[in-house]
């Protein structure tokens, strides 16, 4: 297994390593991707050079290193690489498929929403690798693959192919193309698909209950991914298909060839959550009070416009967003995304229309929002999208149904009142 010796020299945390793994949150919202790309880094340890774990120790072949969850948003899933090991330790690599440029987070967010080739893979020194997870305290396995020469010597020249300068980019795809499906992928072909033949029974998760799994503790991101993920993510994934995740390849190699995982670091920290509220309840009522400036303007008849700009405005502008990205994206769940559905940038028209144009658009919209809870209950449409359908209902029901009786209905006992300040409805 010679290859040609590997020079980096030792760890720094190099900001183009994506600790991601399957990882990103990709299919979080852009706010929410942006945000998490310009967050601050968590202090720096600076652990020792003595203090590197060296992956490569022990026998030398192929070895599958899978990293555990971090405190980033970007950390969440996990991380993993190939590394091939020598009796000479100078041409110890490993290969990542990790990697994205954080110097242009918004160029790298923008290449992932448009499918072009924002992500690629490096080949790196193992201890200036694992330097960058064990400095974020994150747990790190080793398994020794009990791979023939052949199998080997396939495996190494894929991943010297891979990093060559013309085939090293490629479209991340959270759920199937990712750093981890691509060396899924690899081992799968080397070994005449020992993976993907396995058959073995799944637990019911969808891909959308597996992406949410690694926020559990992180409210934000945990309800993004009820809106920004869509419906192509609420299928239950095979056996083979859930090792888009670390964790279920590290305990397929195990169950395949009987690697066990070794723990060569683990997290000092507090282990991650594994479980908590979704937060969809108090995300509703939220909800619910954003919309009450377009319903209390009515009940005191006043300020009728303004409290209808105020309610619609926050809802049009994430339909904005979700609606442009679904029309540029390639991406399937971002694409057909349900969420669509309820928050509609047309909405506007709810303070732009006259007065009976805009309650006929209100109605249309009200019989709309009806139709796609109907489908949520008889469950043809399965997206956990019902926070945002009441979000938009109130101040379309507002504007298509509400009694001319009800309009300064709070204000009536006091005289004239209702004429100070008041706007036409």
């Amino acid at each position: 297994m010679r290859k040609p010796g590997v020079h980096n020299t030792l760890p720094r945390v190099n900001r183009r390593i994506a600790p991601l793994a399957s990882g990103w949150i990709p299919i979080a919202s852009a706010l929410v991707m942006v945000l998490a790309l310009v967050q601050p880094a968590s202090a720096e340890r600076r652990i020792r050079r003595s203090d590197i774990v060296d992956v490569c120790a022990g026998e030398p072949g192929i070895k599958l290193v899978t990293m555990g969850v971090g405190s980033l948003i970007w950390e969440r899933h996990g991380h993993i690489a190939l590394c091939s090991c020598s009796p000479d330790p100078r041409e110890n690599a490993c290969y990542n498929y990790g990697i994205g440029d954080f110097h242009d987070p918004l160029n790298m967010v923008w290449g992932f929403f448009r499918g072009t080739d924002s992500f690629w893979v490096g080949k790196q020194d193992p201890l200036g690798m694992i330097y960058v997870y064990q400095n974020a305290d994150r747990t790190v396995w080793v398994q020794d693959l009990p791979l023939s020469g052949e199998q080997q010597e396939n495996i190494l020249r894929k991943l010297e192919f891979d990093i060559r300068e013309e085939n090293k980019h490629y479209s991340y795809d959270h759920f199937w193309d990712n750093c981890t499906t691509r060396v899924r992928d690899i081992l799968d072909e080397a070994t005449g698909g020992a993976l993907s033949s396995m058959k073995m029974p799944t637990d019911g998760r969808t891909y959308r209950d597996l992406a949410r799994e690694g926020f559990y503790g992180m409210r934000i991101p945990l309800l993004a991914t009820d809106f920004a993920m869509g419906r192509v993510t609420d299928r239950e994934p095979t056996y083979y298909e859930r090792m888009f995740l670390p964790d279920y390849l590290r305990e397929a190699v195990r169950v395949k060839w009987g690697a066990e995982p070794r723990v060569v670091y683990e997290r000092k920290g507090p282990p991650p959550a594994k479980d908590g509220p979704s937060g969809r309840i108090l995300l509703t009522l939220v909800f619910l009070a954003l919309t009450a400036p377009a319903w209390l303007s009515r009940l005191f008849g006043r300020f009728q416009r303004t409290g209808m700009w105020i309610a619609v405005l926050p809802p049009v502008l994430f339909g904005l967003v979700f609606w442009f990205l679904a029309i540029i994206s390639p991406l399937p769940y971002v694409r057909w995304n349900e969420t669509c559905l309820a928050l509609v940038p047309f909405d506007l028209l709810l303070v732009l229309l006259s007065a009976r144009a805009r309650t006929l658009y209100a109605r249309g919209r009200v019989v709309m929002l009806g139709l796609v809870a109907l489908l949520l209950v008889i469950g043809v449409l399965k997206a956990p999208i019902w926070p945002a359908v009441v979000w938009t209902l109130v101040p379309n029901a507002v504007a298509g149904f509400w009694p001319a009786r009800w309009t300064g209905l709070l204000t009536r006992s006091v005289p004239g009142a209702a004429a100070n300040g008041t706007q036409a409805a």
